[in-house]
């Protein structure tokens, strides 16, 4: 019976074939756990302060878009923030019709993520509110009273939306703001 053989060069390659060592294994195990170790808190605390920027961004667009509508329609608007069910809707202001006329649905706004809540309102017509429903009140020309928001999540992180009467533009701080 004849033996198969390689050429010389296939000879050399099965032989010289080498794999990881178990202590090169370890090492690397070890520096993917030191590197997990360190990130990982820092990860979760970027995913829960996402939430709270996260939200402060869907406010700041829907603010945007409301006093939008309000100056291309000229129509007035109300936006309505309920702090204890922490939900954000606007919908036209109307003029109180009779029975028959058929009323503007509300949109269906914004809930805040259960990690989120308006922690208080403050405008430059009222005091201070931290719970119960607020109204703000946009003219036609899309103006409206100064207003600030505090959103804070469970490690009482903060930011503050400061609305501005005449500029379309949203100021947020991640301190806490006040009107005085």
């Amino acid at each position: 019976m004849s033996q198969i053989s390689f050429p010389p060069v296939f000879n050399g390659l099965f032989k010289k074939q080498q794999g990881f060592t178990l202590l090169e294994l370890i090492i690397v195990c070890l520096l993917i756990t030191a590197s997990l170790a360190f990130s990982i808190p820092n990860l979760r605390q970027a995913l829960v302060i996402d939430q709270l920027a996260a939200s402060s961004r869907k406010i700041i667009a829907m603010i945007r878009e409301v006093r939008t509508l309000a100056a291309q329609e000229q129509q007035p608007y109300l936006i309505h923030f309920d702090l204890d069910r922490k939900k954000i809707w606007y919908q036209q202001d109307l003029p109180k019709s009779s029975e028959g006329e058929e009323q503007v649905q509300p949109h269906p706004g914004i809930q805040m993520p259960p990690s989120v809540r308006l922690q208080d309102i403050q405008t430059g017509t009222a005091d201070k509110k931290t719970s119960g429903e607020i109204t703000l009140w946009i003219n036609k020309q899309g103006y409206m009273d100064q207003t600030i928001l505090h959103l804070a999540d469970d490690q009482d992180n903060i930011i503050s939306l400061v609305l501005s009467p005449f500029f379309s533009n949203i100021k947020a701080y991640d301190t806490y703001i006040s009107l005085e």
